[in-house]
């Protein structure tokens, strides 16, 4: 029976070490053995990742891609815009001194011409400069008078040559009044004909006349019939339509391409059909406080009325770069991790997943600095079905 049981032990024991021989093979060679690259991947030639298409993979995706060019000399740039009244073509009135309104001569919206009378003030103020201007005056002209009767008396020696220096200094003073009254009145807007008119007139209009300072609208009227104003109060607005400033708001990153006399296309935003055409007039150096934009200053006659103060309208500017540079299509680049990567195509059926360097990124393309070379082709169509591929290489290499 013991002789029986050794043979079954041994028996057991050489079976037991036969099985972990067969299962000691290196995993690294098992790996190696069960790993198999897809169909869709050929892997890295010469330090790049190349895919190749099968037939029903070219005819399924169906690839479009777009051709790359070096020194970008014309595109374009997209950016939203406010119209406001051009400089110069605009007015705001408003009356030197306090004052009661005693008559408004014009309604909003109505058209009026340089040096149209547009209100009428009452005021103690201009009174009083009226007065002044007015005594100046009289004894200017009575000083004058006393001095040349002087001057006579001096050369007939009945009076003395210090009397006559005393006349001359009245006089003066006399005059210098009168100038300085006449001052005060152009002040506050008294044209020169009615300052001339006041020193000869019988009775005297006290009412400060108010002016169009340019032509064009009454867009804004600010004040009512017999309200007090104080002075530099608004009064109102007069826009001149016959040119407008439009001001389009730029990124840092586009306004470093745009330079002033850079052609320019307005469009409203719900007709880009209807285009007016200008140039950029100038470029503000620094960000607009509000929304950290570069403005851009446009200004353009209106057609048809369009532009308006007020609107928003969208502009394309038309410019070049200053260096050569590549651009190409946003929807043609993708992300692998932190770094952009573009599709190259090679041939019909092969693409190379390639990294770029971006410099700049626009509205529809980007400005690449490294990574590409003229007249090569990327795919713009089926980018993330090119990724998904493109995966299928790291997993293999795992």
């Amino acid at each position: 029976m013991k002789k029986c049981l050794y043979i079954y032990l041994g028996a057991f024991f050489l079976l037991a070490v036969m099985v972990a021989c067969s299962s000691g093979k290196d995993p690294k060679e098992s790996a190696t053995e069960i790993q198999e690259t897809p169909p869709s991947v050929s892997g890295k030639q010469a330090g790049k990742l190349i895919i190749h298409l099968s037939e029903k993979e070219m005819n399924e995706l169906n690839i479009e891609t777009r051709k790359v060019s070096s020194a970008v000399k014309n595109y374009s740039i997209l950016a939203s815009a406010v119209v406001f009244p051009a400089t110069n073509h605009v007015s705001i009135l408003s009356t030197p001194i306090d004052g009661r309104v005693s008559a408004i001569l014009v309604r909003e919206g109505q058209l009026v011409r340089k040096g149209q009378e547009l209100f009428k003030f009452e005021s103690l103020v201009f009174g009083n400069l009226i007065s002044e201007y007015l005594q100046a005056k009289a004894d200017e002209k009575f000083q004058t008078s006393r001095m040349e009767r002087m001057k006579q008396l001096v050369e007939q020696t009945i009076s003395s040559k210090s009397e006559l220096d005393q006349a001359l200094s009245d006089y003066q003073r006399a005059r210098t009044a009168s100038i300085a009254s006449v001052a005060k009145l152009k002040a506050i807007g008294i044209p020169d004909h009615e300052i001339e008119a006041m020193s000869s007139a019988e009775q005297i209009d006290p009412s400060l006349k108010i002016y169009a300072p340019i032509s064009g609208s009454l867009d804004r009227l600010n004040v009512e019939l017999g309200q007090s104003v104080n002075a530099y109060e608004t009064l109102g607005r007069i826009i001149d339509l016959q040119k407008v400033l439009v001001k389009g708001y730029l990124s840092p990153e586009d306004s470093r391409f745009v330079r002033a006399g850079d052609t320019v296309r307005i469009s409203r935003r719900d007709d880009e059909q209807n285009k007016l055409m200008a140039i950029v007039s100038s470029i503000n150096p620094g960000l607009d406080e509000q929304n950290r934009s570069v403005v851009v200053n446009i200004e353009v006659a209106p057609k048809n009325n369009w532009p308006k103060p007020g609107e928003n309208v969208r502009i394309e500017i038309s410019t070049s770069s200053a260096v050569e540079v590549f651009a190409i299509p946003l929807k043609a680049i993708t992300y692998d991790g932190n770094e952009a990567v573009v599709f190259v195509k090679n041939d019909d059926a092969v693409y190379e997943k390639r990294f770029i360097e971006i410099a700049e990124i626009h509205d529809q393309y980007a400005i690449v600095r490294n990574g590409m070379n003229e007249k090569e082709e990327v795919a713009i169509s089926q980018v993330f079905s090119l990724k998904a591929l493109s995966r299928y290489e790291l997993i293999s290499e795992e």
